[in-house]
């Protein structure tokens, strides 16, 4: 079967044919965040998308099944060592479907389960946030799909709509690190958008200084204020939310001990 160049319709693709073969996957990564935060096309420099990431649940054998039909070629080393977490898989062009089992495993774990199918294409708003706030070292790929979600997706305490709370607060309430490294993210993250929004104390002659262009280039100035005013609510409310004894206890050793992994890039 031949794939689609269109990276947003082959995800499509490849969700539809799992849905109707009884095997929910959903769209993560930045084409996940293209597919419901469209104002990230409208950022600078223009995104392009050469591999599509996704996450299933633990079912290896009816995922390479599925993806044999659809015309890729499983890298089989990799997935025989790494397959209860993570599944790659080529097209005949060479682009790579990275598959995530059961959590997605970066700087942090965010174990999705029963989340899987909250949203009907890709992972929930909460979830995609998740997953590109854990990352420690950021680029400014991951700051444009930041804003995008913030911009384009309000703070909710529903999972059916908009960026659900609850479950960031949950994450983030039980483990320091994970809030450590979202807390740290969006503190870096607001100045560069009001800088480039002219807005805030860096004002619009400070958006380089503040690191403004690239994270926030071509955004409309109402999109870059709603992500400033939903990062600040956000930052605020899990610092108010209530922590586990475990977050506490590790808090006090605070950052002299490193809280995050180091993946290595797979290709």
């Amino acid at each position: 079967m031949t794939t689609l160049a269109d990276p947003s319709a082959e995800a499509r693709r490849i969700v539809e044919a799992g849905d109707a073969a009884g095997l929910p996957i959903r769209v993560v990564g930045g084409v996940g965040v293209a597919l419901i935060a469209p104002t990230v096309g409208q950022l600078r420099p223009i995104r392009t998308y050469h591999d599509i990431d996704l996450a299933a649940p633990a079912r290896g054998p009816a995922i390479a099944r599925l993806m044999a039909a659809l015309g890729y070629g499983a890298s089989t080393g990799f997935n025989a060592l790494n397959g209860a977490e993570r599944m790659l898989f080529h097209d005949p062009g060479g682009r790579r479907i990275d598959v995530f089992i059961a959590m997605l495993r970066m700087c942090h774990e965010l174990p999705f389960g029963k989340r899987l199918t909250t949203w009907p294409l890709t992972l929930s708003a909460a979830d995609l946030l998740l997953s590109k706030l854990q990352i420690v070292e950021f680029t400014d790929r991951d700051a444009q799909d930041v804003l995008a979600l913030l911009a384009d997706h309000g703070l909710s305490e529903s999972d059916n709509e908009g960026i659900d709370l609850r479950r960031i607060r949950d994450v983030c309430g039980r483990d320091w690190g994970w809030w450590r490294t979202v807390d740290d993210n969006l503190a870096r993250l607001i100045p560069r958008w009001e800088a480039a929004a002219g807005t805030g104390a860096a004002g619009a002659a400070g958006a380089a200084a503040a690191g403004g262009e690239g994270a926030a280039a071509g955004a409309p100035p109402e999109a870059s204020s709603r992500a400033v005013e939903r990062a600040r609510d956000l930052r605020a409310d899990l610092a108010a939310a209530p922590k586990s004894a475990g977050w506490r206890l590790r808090a006090v050793v605070g950052p002299r001990l490193r809280w995050y992994e180091t993946p290595e890039e797979v290709r």
